[in-house]
């Protein structure tokens, strides 16, 4: 996708390489960044032309504007994904499945009923088939039911309890 940024530059910043400065400044600006409309900004992929900068009164700060075309990630309801188990959560019956730069919950409700919750050692096993054991590293494919966007950053809510979804067994 095409965006276009203001990059702010400082005078003690100036040199004879202003370009890569500026190519720099706005990718450390951007990348790992989230907004709702448009989710996680991953990687800036190309940056077009720098337009000609303009001073700032009081400052002295240099603003240029630019374009760039980047990599994102955005979760929509009742879309699939995979992803890895974060971390079994007992507590809060439930798990967190890392996606990309997030964290989605999947709470027990979510679960499909045949996987029964093992305390001691902190992992799902299902009760049809005991090899098949939900725990940190494991992937598992999800729906996501739910997304809130909070403090620049998706709270999603999962569910492996339909058809299809679940564990990847390999």
């Amino acid at each position: 996708m095409n965006f276009t940024k203001d990059v702010t530059i400082s005078p003690a910043d100036l040199s004879k390489d202003l370009k890569k400065i500026i190519r720099v400044k706005l990718i450390e600006q951007i990348t790992g960044t989230c907004n709702e409309k448009f989710g996680y900004f991953i990687k800036v992929l190309k940056i077009g032309d720098i337009q000609n900068g303009y001073i700032m009164d009081g400052s002295g700060d240099i603003i240029f504007k630019m374009s760039y075309e980047a990599v994102l990630f955005r979760p929509f309801v009742n879309e699939v994904s995979d992803g890895v188990i974060e971390k079994i959560l007992p507590l809060d019956g439930g798990i967190h499945v890392k996606v990309g730069p997030m964290l989605v919950f999947i709470p027990k409700e979510y679960i499909p009923n045949t996987y029964i919750l093992e305390e001691k050692n902190n992992y799902y096993y299902n009760e049809k088939d005991d090899s098949d054991i939900l725990k940190e590293g494991e992937k598992v494919r999800f729906k996501y039911k739910d997304i809130q966007f909070d403090q620049n950053d998706f709270k999603p809510v999962g569910t492996m309890a339909e058809k299809y979804l679940g564990h990847i067994l390999e």
